[in-house]
């Protein structure tokens, strides 16, 4: 079901789920992988599909940004924390779950620097995102 039909809003979200990694979609406009089909013919039945790449979600707002999930946790965006990286507190910051405890980070910038920690992956990087004083409009 790519949109929700206006009477059935409840199925639309009871399905939003991902059947190749077994991940409940919570926010599935603003979910991406390369396995999404939008267009494409679902595979036949009994195909196997192989796991192509990330899942990403929407990042905190500096244009469109995407950040990868943790592995299988999706990152949850505009959320209050204190970053771990820099110790800032924001009312709209990112939180993952790591190990069993919910950590914060102030930025995008500051979410894929820690998570480069977590994971192997040199197509990912932190360049070009917005510093802590730029993305809380401070002056240096």
């Amino acid at each position: 079901m790519a949109h929700p039909h206006p009477d059935q809003q409840e199925r639309f979200w009871a399905i939003s789920y991902c059947s190749l990694r077994h991940l409940k979609i919570s926010n599935p406009f603003w979910t991406y992988c390369h396995n999404f089909r939008y267009g494409k013919p679902l595979p036949e039945p009994g195909e196997h599909v192989a796991i192509d790449g990330r899942v990403f979600g929407s990042g905190l707002y500096e244009g469109y940004v995407r950040i990868p999930w943790h592995g299988d946790t999706e990152p949850i965006v505009s959320t209050p924390c204190t970053c771990v990286i820099c110790g800032r507190k924001t009312k709209r910051g990112i939180s993952v779950v790591d190990e069993g405890q919910s950590i914060g980070f102030c930025t995008n910038r500051h979410y894929i620097d820690w998570w480069k920690t977590k994971h192997d992956d040199q197509n990912i990087s932190s360049e070009g995102l917005e510093t802590p004083e730029e993305f809380y409009g401070e002056k240096k």
